[in-house]
């Protein structure tokens, strides 16, 4: 799982093409960047321990090393336990905030956010007391602190250092995934340029490789995306002006969006996060991204369409709490978009 953890949080930092985050994606990603260097040195010095050494660590070993033997290093289980905890709750907001449940269960999921964390805290508390008492005594030192179950001196050391080197390589795999963003975007330059027309009169042009809501974002064009661009909401859905024979074709996670609401059978219809041109091409964006205060149904709806946008609105974007906007997504509003 920390290998899973690693390569996705460097895939993470390499397959974005713009810096312009928001604030809760900017930590989720620094959180999640940070995890490996926090636990690297307690994986190696307990699981890796075990087949090198043959050292037999469990909870009080660990205890004792970071509540007694080092006592700033509980600080970072603390840290690490937050960090952590706070990196999944945003995963898994980001997952559910456009599902129509979110709004019932969104009370137990704070309340889960907020207990869990500290109930595993006060944990690892009670846990490090009840060492530190127990250590004491040097019965206690003699079953839990032979040489069979921490090791010697000179194989502690050996750790410390393979840690200290997986450490230096984790930093420099980042500088590899920066140094790769560098000359991907060369390549890309090289390649050439196509030109993004937003039927408003907007136009900007864009290496050969982004796609049409990563320009948006790179341009700071408003583009509605509830999911940020995970394909999952439909929010940032565009219809091609013009020919569109010469796109590339939606690839599966696009087609199963797109049917799912109920727009898979007009080619002209496609999802701004998925699609990457190769050349120019022309649009307008279907939903529009509208400030909170001004989302209001549209004069030319019909009393059942303005009524269906209301419930929209409701379920999944017209929140104080939804940076995007509006965010309707259902195939009951495929016939609004045109």
């Amino acid at each position: 799982s920390v290998l899973i953890h690693l390569g996705l949080g460097l895939w993470a930092l390499y397959a974005r093409r713009h810096f312009r985050w928001t604030g809760i994606e900017l930590t989720q990603l620094i959180f999640g960047l940070s995890i490996p260097a926090f636990i690297i040195s307690h994986v190696i010095g307990v699981r890796l321990a075990a087949p090198l050494f043959g050292h037999e660590k469990d909870y009080p070993q660990v205890f004792f090393a970071y509540w007694v033997y080092r006592p700033q290093m509980q600080w970072m289980m603390y840290a690490v336990l937050l960090i952590s905890w706070v990196h999944g709750c945003i995963g898994i907001y980001f997952w559910v905030r456009a599902k129509p449940y979110f709004e019932k269960i969104s009370s137990l999921l704070l309340a889960l956010a907020v207990l869990l964390p500290a109930l595993s805290m006060l944990g690892l508390y009670q846990g490090a007391r009840a060492v530190e008492r127990a250590s004491v005594a040097p019965e206690w030192r003699a079953d839990n602190l032979s040489r069979e179950k921490v090791g010697t001196a000179a194989e502690q050391a050996s750790l410390e250092r393979i840690s200290s080197s997986v450490l230096y390589g984790y930093f420099g795999l980042i500088g590899l995934a920066l140094l790769a963003r560098g000359a991907r975007a060369l390549v890309e330059r090289r390649r050439g340029l196509v030109r993004l027309s937003y039927g408003n009169g907007k136009t900007v042009r864009i290496p050969i490789g982004l796609s049409v809501l990563e320009a948006s974002t790179r341009f700071n064009i408003p583009h509605s995306s509830a999911c940020g661009g995970r394909a999952r909401c439909s929010t940032c859905r565009i219809r091609i002006i013009g020919d569109y024979s010469h796109l590339p074709a939606p690839s599966n996670r696009e087609t199963f969006v797109l049917d799912r609401v109920g727009t898979g059978s007009d080619p002209a219809i496609r999802l701004a996060c998925q699609l990457r041109p190769r050349t120019d091409v022309t649009f307008f964006q279907i939903f529009p991204r509208i400030p909170h205060h001004r989302a209001r149904p549209s004069s030319r709806l019909t009393p059942e369409a303005s009524a269906t946008w209301s419930a929209c609105s409701w379920i999944c974007g017209d929140r104080p709490n939804s940076p995007n906007g509006i965010c309707l997504s259902i195939p009951s509003l495929s016939s609004i978009a045109f």
